[in-house]
């Protein structure tokens, strides 16, 4: 009998795995046939009750066709409860989507029959489309698309179909081998990595192919390690190009001079003080500072960076007569500033040199001061000014958090990995600082304010005083 039935007076009563109830007249070697009632929500509903044996009892009811395609496992329900029929709709269905995930026909009115017969330029035109809707800089898509076609190229993709891993493992070899670097090969990987993940999740493609594809760390190479500016040498460079009446770059030299000192002490990238417009600048605000929008930051955040007072009248000087959509500075090209410092860190290499005595000069002309690269083959290019500001930031002592705010990293440990080593006295003096902290004598004592009265209170306890 089915589990939870009952018998009285020779006929079962049960509810199946549908909530239908169900009755029947038990024999001792047959069961009578009965037909089971129940209601939905379209009304009342009966079916005949087949029986195989003497303890199974079942309603016919449609068949459900199940089957594989590929990883993915289909159910459904076929409608009919004649079992030929149903095996010849089951049977349909399985051809249809077996058809459909190899790519012979479609299940969505042809869209993918589009998909496949476009030219693969189309699809990184849209591509490159749907970037500008997630903003961004001109530039980073016109670079994009660049990478794509060179890939394209290599591989001889006609179609986005013919896009493999094979053709993209071989074109990074071959750069590795013409001597490109792994930050180089990093940035062609991301932009077609970012092509074929768009192209699967908006299926024109039935799976991306390049899923595999890791990046290379882009630090385990670099060919040119930066250095920081020191502060002697930024002294040389600032007088020097002050007195230097020498046009570079489209800028004389004050405004180069102005330039240098808005990106040491912002630390903002090349391309972004290249973007700025007089909107950008807030010299009126009680703390003077720079804006950049989200579209012009690398990390796509808006930027906030403070600027001292005396920076701040400068720059107001300068933009004075310039429209609000003007850029502050008059940058001809950006790619150009690593070559206009480099011209201005020789002058002022020359000037220093000068300045010495004959014989001091000898031995000085062999070191690397205001040179474009160091002992240790660490170059000075543009972008060290901005790596002068944390390093700067961190020599003076200042929080691991606020050099994290300034530079915007997006972790302190990046910030702890890149000037970690700069912060003066770190382990040498800790003993020192704890072992005076200990005697009472450190100047710097902790206070707190009391809760109930708000005065001042000094963390060391005051002396009992002896009755007389």
């Amino acid at each position: 009998m089915p589990n939870g039935a009952t018998v009285e007076d020779g006929i079962a009563n049960w509810t199946d795995r549908d909530g239908c109830q169900r009755t029947a007249a038990v024999a001792r070697k047959q069961v009578v046939l009965q037909r089971a009632e129940w209601r939905d929500s379209k009304g009342a509903k009966s079916a005949p009750i087949d029986h195989t044996g003497e303890a199974i009892l079942v309603v016919t009811g449609n068949y459900y066709a199940a089957y594989s395609v590929g990883a993915r496992r289909v159910r459904k329900s076929t409608k009919v409860t004649d079992k030929a029929v149903a095996q010849r709709i089951a049977n349909q269905w399985e051809n249809d989507d077996h058809l459909v995930a190899e790519g012979h026909i479609d299940d969505d009115g042809g869209l993918a029959a589009k998909y496949r017969t476009m030219p693969f330029a189309e699809h990184a035109d849209a591509f490159i489309a749907f970037m500008g809707t997630k903003g961004g800089t001109e530039e980073h898509r016109e670079r994009t698309k660049k990478h794509i076609e060179e890939f394209a190229s290599v591989g001889k993709w006609k179609a986005v179909q013919a896009i493999n891993p094979d053709d993209v493992t071989r074109h990074v070899q071959s750069l590795r081998t013409n001597g490109k670097s792994s930050r180089t090969i990093q940035a062609r990987l991301q932009s077609i990595k970012s092509f074929t993940k768009w192209l699967f999740e908006q299926q024109r493609i039935k799976r991306d192919p390049l899923v595999s594809i890791k990046k290379p760390d882009p630090e385990a190479d670099r060919k040119h390690e930066r250095r920081m500016l020191l502060q002697d040498e930024w002294e040389w460079l600032a007088s020097t190009t002050a007195d230097n009446d020498v046009n570079r770059n489209g800028m004389d030299a004050a405004e180069r001079l102005l330039l240098y000192r808005t990106a040491i002490q912002t630390g903002l990238r090349s391309g972004e003080l290249f973007g700025l417009t007089r909107g950008n600048l807030k010299l009126e605000a009680d703390t003077p500072h720079i804006t950049c929008k989200a579209s012009g930051t690398k990390n796509r955040k808006p930027a906030k960076q403070f600027i001292d007072p005396a920076l701040a009248g400068d720059l107001a000087s300068h933009i004075r007569r310039k429209t609000p959509q003007a850029p502050v500075f008059g940058i001809a090209a950006k790619d150009e500033l690593a070559r206009t410092i480099e011209h201005d860190l020789y002058d002022a290499r020359l000037a220093w040199l000068a300045s010495l005595a004959d014989q001091p000069r000898v031995a000085a002309a062999e070191s690397d001061f205001l040179a474009k690269i160091n002992d240790e083959g660490k170059h000075l290019v543009f972008h060290s000014l901005r790596h002068s500001t944390g390093a700067w930031l961190a020599m003076a002592g200042v929080s691991i958090k606020v050099i994290q705010e300034v530079m915007r990293h997006s972790t302190p440990v990046l910030t702890l990995n890149t000037y970690g080593h700069l912060f003066p006295g770190q382990c040498e003096g800790a003993p020192a600082t704890i072992a005076a902290m200990m005697a009472g004598s450190c100047p710097a004592k902790v206070t707190h304010t009391s809760p109930i009265h708000g005065a001042k209170q000094s963390n060391k306890p005051e002396k009992t005083r002896k009755k007389l």
